[in-house]
């Protein structure tokens, strides 16, 4: 493999690398011991994955406290979001193609596509 070559896979490396968005939920189990609830990683957008990744952490961390844990400090914020996704329009159901579609056209914010993006991808759809 020549020098630039590997450069070039470097660098395009790094690129799919920083549009990755991650986040992580901890919460605190009856015994007390801190325990990973949800680890989620969305790709494609880094200024809308960022609402996904909110999004699929506020529906772990409502559910980990729905059974009987608690979440760490840093982390209670995500009980308080409203995670609620417009209706799709004409009665239709969101799928990806439709949600970027209604994004492009401006018809959503980025709040908006990434919650209903990270909605789709948990099988919380309609499909």
């Amino acid at each position: 493999m020549s020098l630039n070559h590997k450069y070039f896979v470097l660098i395009v490396s790094i690129l799919m690398l920083s549009a990755c968005t991650t986040g992580k939920l901890y919460y605190k189990n009856s015994s007390g011991n801190r325990v990973l609830g949800c680890n989620v990683e969305f790709v494609g957008m880094p200024s809308v994955d960022k609402f996904a990744v909110e999004y699929a952490l506020s529906h772990c961390a409502k559910s980990a406290v729905e059974k009987g844990h608690s979440l760490e400090p840093e982390q209670e914020y995500l009980l308080e979001l409203d995670t609620t996704i417009p209706q799709a329009p004409s009665g239709m159901t969101w799928n990806h193609e439709l949600a970027k579609n209604e994004y492009e056209s401006g018809n959503l914010s980025k709040k908006e596509y990434g919650y209903i993006v990270a909605h789709i991808d948990m099988g919380l759809s309609d499909n």
